[in-house]
């Protein structure tokens, strides 16, 4: 570079020269690979917005649809199976067909809510919504092992599925680890209400005392 520089200009244009025929193929790849990796950004941007807007605007339709609402939460679906909106359209779905008697789809919604999300190691509040709202209709029919298997394997969980734990295992008679499970629920919530509920959750188990 020294020699670059302390070269005449018909030198240095030389140099430039043979830099060029020794690099020039290496130099269009860059330059290429440059302009591709700016047009995929911005063709990967665009796409997101519209499938944004798209989901966004059969969303609202669904919402305000009543007679064809199942037709438009459908094709939301069908279109965006993995955005949020059509999580909502599931949850919406769940709520209607708990009402209607129908607690095995409801139960085959969140289950499919879950099993989409599950692999993911960071807290997601759409799982624990699903896992919430599932473990609430197993506990309704009395279906304990089956809540308890929504937990396998999994750490950290919130308050509220914490003391649904101890629901399943209460009912499950392995008073114990009911008693566990709502005193980790105690420690893991901030509201007092919530704090008394679960003391009197287990000062109701048999053969178990609040320490």
């Amino acid at each position: 570079m020294a020699n670059f520089f302390s070269a005449t200009e018909e030198e240095q244009q030389e140099i430039l020269i043979s830099i060029w025929d020794k690099y020039k193929y290496g130099f269009i790849g860059l330059l290429i690979l440059v302009v591709a990796s700016i047009v995929s950004r911005d063709y990967l941007t665009d796409t997101r917005n519209t499938k944004n807007y798209e989901s966004a605007v059969l969303f609202e339709r669904y919402l305000e649809s009543e007679e064809g609402g199942s037709l438009s939460g459908q094709a939301l679906l069908d279109a965006y199976p993995e955005s949020l909106y059509s999580d909502l359209v599931r949850f919406n779905e769940v709520k209607v067909s708990v009402a209607e008697g129908n607690n095995q789809k409801a139960k085959d919604i969140l289950k499919t809510i879950i099993n989409r999300r599950v692999d993911s190691s960071e807290f997601n509040p759409i799982v624990n919504a699903a896992q919430t709202r599932l473990s609430k209709i197993y506990l309704s029919n009395a279906e304990y092992q089956e809540t308890l298997n929504l937990f396998n394997g999994q750490e950290n969980l919130t308050a509220t599925l914490l003391e649904l734990k101890g629901d399943a295992e209460n009912g499950l008679e392995m008073f114990d680890l009911a008693k566990i499970s709502y005193m980790q629920a105690m420690q893991s919530t901030p509201s007092q209400t919530t704090k008394a509920l679960l003391a009197m959750k287990i000062s109701d188990l048999p053969g178990v005392e609040i320490e």
